[in-house]
Formats: C-alpha cells, sequence, structure tokens
C-alpha cells in the first residue's frame, strides 16, 4: 500500500533578530497514521520545528504543506492539528471531566458530554473525572492533558516532551499507552524527545537533529545498521546502548 503524506515541509528556515539560523532550511515529510520522533539534544530545535507546525511560530521562509494544502500562513486553531507540552497547563479549578470537556463546550459541540465521557474511557481516566489536578498524580495529569488534546478529534497530535518530567516507571508506562493510543486511532503523531532510548521504542521513523539540521531521518532499524554519520552513531547509537544498560539495571533493582 502507497504511503499518503501527511505533512510536507519544504526548505523550511527560522532566524531571530537577523542572527545565524536556528533552524537551517529543512525538507520532510511526515505520513498519515506514523508515528515520527524528533530526536536531539537541548537546543538543536527540536522544538522550534514543532512550534511552525503547530503555528504559534512564523517561519523565516518555507512551506508548511498539510494533505497537500499551503498552511505556512493558516492561524493554529485552523491547521486540525492539537499538541501535548511537558507541564500539562490544566486549569487547577476544574475537574478532569471539565478540563477535557472544555474546548468542546466553547465550540458548541452538542454532544460534548458524551464525547468526554467517551475520551475519559478510551483513555482510563473514569474514576477520576470528579477530581482536580492537584489531587493527581503527574502521570494522570500528562494522561488528562492528552485526553484534553485528543477531545477536539485532531488529525495530527504533537508532542512536546511529554514525559520528561515524570519518574522511570510512569514514563514507561506512559510511553506503551501512548503508542497503543496510536496504533488504535490511527491518528499521525510527532513527538519531541532527547530521549534516545524512548524514541527508538515508540517510533516508526527517527528524525536526527543537530544544530538546526536533519542529520537522517530513517526507522530505528536502519538507523542502527546505517548510521548517516560519526554524529548520529555517537548520539543515538552509542547513547542508546548506555540507556539500555541503565533501563536493564533499573529493572532488577526494582
Amino acid at each position: 500500500m502507497q504511503e499518503v503524506k501527511k505533512l510536507e515541509i519544504i526548505n523550511l528556515c527560522k532566524e531571530y533578530d537577523g542572527e545565524d539560523f536556528v533552524i537551517k532550511n529543512i525538507s520532510f515529510d511526515v505520513f498519515d497514521g506514523e508515528f515520527l520522533s524528533i530526536l536531539g539534544s537541548s537546543g538543536c530545535g527540536k522544538t522550534t520545528v514543532l512550534r511552525m507546525l503547530i503555528g504559534v511560530l512564523n517561519p523565516t521562509s518555507g512551506k508548511i504543506l498539510k494533505d497537500g494544502k499551503d498552511i505556512t500562513e493558516v492561524h493554529p486553531s485552523k491547521r486540525g492539528m492539537g499538541i501535548v507540552f511537558q507541564n500539562y497547563a490544566l486549569f487547577e479549578n476544574m475537574t478532569v471531566f471539565m478540563n477535557v470537556a472544555y474546548a468542546l463546550k466553547i465550540h458548541k459541540i452538542p454532544n460534548y458530554k458524551e464525547q468526554t465521557d467517551d475520551i475519559l474511557r478510551r483513555l482510563g481516566l473514569e474514576e477520576l473525572r470528579d477530581k482536580k489536578p492537584a489531587e493527581l498524580s503527574g502521570g494522570q495529569q500528562q494522561r488528562v492533558a492528552i485526553a484534553r488534546t485528543m477531545a477536539l478529534k485532531p488529525d495530527i497530535i504533537l508532542f512536546d516532551e511529554p514525559l520528561s518530567a515524570l519518574d522511570v516507571s510512569t514514563r514507561l508506562l506512559l510511553r506503551n499507552e501512548i503508542k497503543a493510543l496510536q496504533k488504535e486511532s490511527g491518528i499521525t503523531m510527532i513527538y519531541v524527545t532527547h530521549d534516545q532510548e524512548e524514541a527508538f521504542a515508540m517510533s516508526d521513523r527517527i528524525m536526527v537533529m543537530k544544530e538546526g539540521e536533519i542529520q537522517q531521518i530513517a526507522s530505528p532499524e536502519e538507523l542502527v545498521e546505517k548510521p548517516a554519520n560519526e554524529f548520529v552513531k555517537e548520539f543515538v547509537i552509542d547513547n542508546l546502548q548506555m540507556k539500555i544498560d541503565a533501563l536493564a539495571k533499573y529493572r532488577r533493582n526494582s
């Protein structure tokens, strides 16, 4: 079956106040139903790419196409995308139910209560529906943030390091849940992370970045077998092995 391009990013650049480019003329495709991770160290530009895709940051040059249509200057609310942040950004005075239902309610979705109940059920949040964020663990709060993003039924979900503030066991649990959710729903997902082991465990393909440039885009297997350069080998493969060893030690001691 032929892969269908969901997003086409063409010669995308970003600079600030005439200084050096943060993103340097990058081009890549994201396929319909794919789980693509953008992997790189802090400051490499991966979050900047995510912000341009969602529309809260304007590129200096280049184009973003979604389903073949140019959305480079389209308002974020009209792009059909949702985003999940690291810091949850929940309304502290609202229950879990109202946090998830809020966007549906303000968009005047007639059956918003039924839709909210459905997404809470799918993400295992029914028993928490009447609790407020302060009563939840970090993992539960992130699950609510994902539910809220999914409520408006975006066809692309972006994740900006959503698990990095959680403990190891919760990270392992949630990453499995996110991947299972993606497979079940078929939603295209783009996931920003600095964690090699996380990217390998979740992704169909991984886009490795360094200093605003793409070093390689490949499946996890291809990255291991054919790293494009020494940076990919050292940053991805060598660091991955260290993380696998550390995870094995954690599991033995837990």
